[in-house]
C-alpha cells in the first residue's frame, strides 16, 4: 500500500490566519489538523495538540497560525510505500506528513492512519488463517 492510498483531504489555511480560524475548520471538517499553505507551497501542519500547546504556551486566539506550527512540514510523495512513511515518522518524530503527488499537495497521513491500517491488515490476516483452519475438507 502507498501513501497516496491511505492520504485524506483537510483544509488548508493561510499563514497570516488565525489559531481561532484553524480550530474552527477543524470542528466543521471533523478533521484532527490543517496544513499552512501559501499558494502551492506547504508551511506546515498544525494539530489539535500543537493548538493547544501554543494556547498553553500564552498565544491568543488572534495569533497567526504559524505561531503553532511545532517543526517544518514532513513530505512524502504519494507512491512511496507506507512503511517508508512511517519510518520517516519515527525517524522524525513528527506523526503527521503531507502527501504529496509531483509536488503538489494530496492530502495528508499520520501516525494513527497507518496503525488502523495496520491493525485492519493483521485481523484480516488473522481471519483468513481460522476460515482456513475451520473450512470443511474439499
Amino acid at each position: 500500500m502507498k501513501a497516496l492510498d491511505l492520504s485524506r483531504k483537510v483544509p488548508s489555511v493561510k499563514p497570516s490566519d488565525s489559531l481561532a480560524d484553524a480550530a474552527r475548520l477543524m470542528l466543521e471538517d471533523h478533521c484532527d489538523c490543517v496544513v499552512i499553505a501559501e499558494e502551492d507551497d506547504v508551511v506546515g501542519v498544525v494539530t489539535e495538540s500543537d493548538i493547544v500547546e501554543a494556547v498553553a504556551r500564552g498565544a491568543k486566539a488572534d495569533a497567526p497560525i504559524v505561531e503553532a506550527v511545532a517543526s517544518p512540514p514532513l513530505l512524502v510523495e504519494g507512491y512511496e510505500p507506507l512503511w517508508r512513511v512511517a519510518e520517516a515518522m519515527l525517524s522524525t518524530g513528527i506523526k503527521v506528513a503531507v502527501v504529496t503527488v509531483g509536488g503538489r499537495f494530496a492530502g495528508v497521513i499520520s501516525s494513527s492512519d497507518i496503525a488502523d491500517e495496520r491493525g485492519q491488515l493483521l485481523e484480516a490476516s488473522r481471519f483468513a488463517e481460522i476460515a482456513e483452519i475451520l473450512a470443511p475438507p474439499g
